[in-house]
């Protein structure tokens, strides 16, 4: 063995995925891929249909949550493959009282609000009655 060899193995860390957690694997590395589908179609969208506003607006934050998504679904994925490097990793880098996720039930509320509001001003623009 020679000397890069020694190298890459302290850079790779040997930890084998846990057979038992390995049937969740897949299922994990398709919320990353999700998000970043999302990411993709919702940028184009705002490009293709010209949002402005309020719509522009909410699309943004739907980008903005699901880039922490990817995030969270990479950490996911590390943590099934390498669970005791990545359970350290987590220790470090999180704080207890952190949440591990937004706060979903806000980030909705928020978002209804918007369409809300948008569907509100929409109507009154056209003299309709709500």
């Amino acid at each position: 063995m020679n000397h890069t060899d020694y190298i890459t193995q302290a850079l790779i860390e040997d930890e084998n995925m846990p057979a038992d957690l390995a049937a969740l694997y897949p299922s994990a590395s398709k919320i990353a891929d999700a998000a970043s589908t999302f990411i993709d179609k919702a940028d184009q969208a705002i490009a293709k249909r010209n949002f402005m506003g309020q719509k522009a607006e909410i699309v943004a934050k739907c980008i903005d949550i699901c880039q922490h998504v990817v995030k969270e679904g990479a950490a996911i994925s590390r943590l099934l493959r390498n669970p005791a490097s990545s359970m350290q990793r987590l220790r470090e880098t999180r704080k207890p009282e952190e949440p591990v996720q937004p706060d979903t039930d806000m980030v909705i509320a928020e978002v209804v609000d918007e369409i809300e509001a948008a569907h509100n001003a929409e109507a009154n623009e056209n003299g309709e009655e709500q």
